[in-house]
């Protein structure tokens, strides 16, 4: 048996949604006094409130909103200002049930003759864990990636170095049985000796760059000072270093996340920028830490996927986000590229 004609009406439908929807909406009058509200919109706004205007009843509920996924204060909060107009924003409110959820709210003027503007409120607690979920599965793909790419690396480090080396120095071993002479048995020794003085030099850089003891027991000043000195020995590149740290301690996750900010950033220029001079700087400058890596080479284009080892770029922001740093790169091809890291300290 078919709806007859009244209980289709648009205005029976609308009132059918009114009721049931889960959506909170509350019409409000240019006074900003609350001249209904449906069902849902009570359990978030207790109807004993005092409703004489809107952003009186956002505020007596309000925990903290967001935009694009950074919290503010009231003191940043657009319901300050004199005129809101249409705007959709996100706020965590308190429920009747004394719970904090996030909404999307939207205020909107839907009658302008009688100025009567409606706010709804829609609750997006499903959809900020299916993002979180998302973003904790790209994240894992990316780690796993880069520790794949980093392991990789030190494979073929081992391979070509260490290991090469260990094999000249059985082959040298193996050929002291057939030597006759002390002079041949002397020399035999000395290149031995050489050998294993590359092997040791070799398996100590591995050793900094996998994590310097230097950085645990003496900090960043001392941890950098070994760094760049291997640096330049490993790859003919001169690293002009400034500090005014001296023996200052930090923090054991602010050292780690500088450090190895650092680290990347003058491994990719090293590798990619084309210099025979990179330059670092480490300053403490007010209530910041600030480290620059500033190179003079190819540059490359933002737009572009860059060239990069490990975590690279992508792994500078997210190391970064740990201690509430922030990563900058100023680039331009032909240019060059500066990296800076702004820590709060």
């Amino acid at each position: 048996m078919m709806l007859g004609e009244e209980q289709l009406t648009k205005q029976n439908l609308l009132q059918d949604y009114y009721q049931h929807t889960s959506e909170k909406i509350i019409f409000i009058d240019k006074y900003g006094k609350v001249i209904d509200m449906n069902p849902a919109a009570k359990e978030v706004i207790s109807p004993d409130n005092n409703y004489s205007q809107i952003t009186q009843t956002l505020c007596n509920h309000c925990s903290t909103y967001t935009e694009d996924y950074d919290l503010h204060t009231c003191e940043q909060c657009f319901l300050k200002e004199e005129d809101i107009e249409d705007a959709t924003f996100q706020v965590y409110l308190r429920t009747t049930e004394d719970q904090f959820e996030p909404f999307t709210a939207s205020y909107e003027m839907i009658d302008e003759e009688n100025e009567i503007s409606a706010f709804t409120l829609q609750n997006v607690s499903q959809e900020i864990v299916r993002k979180e979920k998302v973003y904790q599965r790209t994240m894992m793909k990316k780690t796993i990636a880069a520790q794949e790419n980093e392991r990789k690396r030190i494979s073929r480090e081992l391979h070509d170095s260490v290991v090469q080396e260990m094999l000249n120095v059985d082959v040298e071993l193996r050929l002291l049985k057939y030597q006759h002479s002390m002079e041949e048995l002397t020399s035999s020794a000395e290149r031995i000796e050489g050998l294993m003085s590359q092997l040791i030099d070799d398996i100590r850089h591995l050793s900094v760059e996998l994590r310097p003891s230097s950085l645990d027991d003496l900090g960043l000043d001392a941890a950098f000072k070994t760094y760049f000195k291997q640096a330049e020995a490993n790859y003919g590149v001169y690293i002009d270093y400034e500090t005014n740290l001296n023996a200052k301690r930090y923090n054991n996750n602010i050292e780690t996340v500088v450090y190895r900010v650092v680290q990347e950033a003058v491994f990719n220029a090293i590798k990619y920028a084309d210099v025979s001079k990179i330059n670092v700087t480490l300053h403490e400058v007010g209530q910041k830490l600030i480290a620059e890596v500033v190179d003079h080479g190819k540059g490359f284009d933002k737009s572009h996927q860059p060239q990069g080892t490990g975590l690279g770029l992508y792994g500078m922001n997210e190391r970064a986000e740990l201690i509430d740093a922030e990563v900058m790169i100023d680039t331009q091809l032909g240019r060059g590229t500066i990296v800076t890291l702004e820590v709060p300290i």
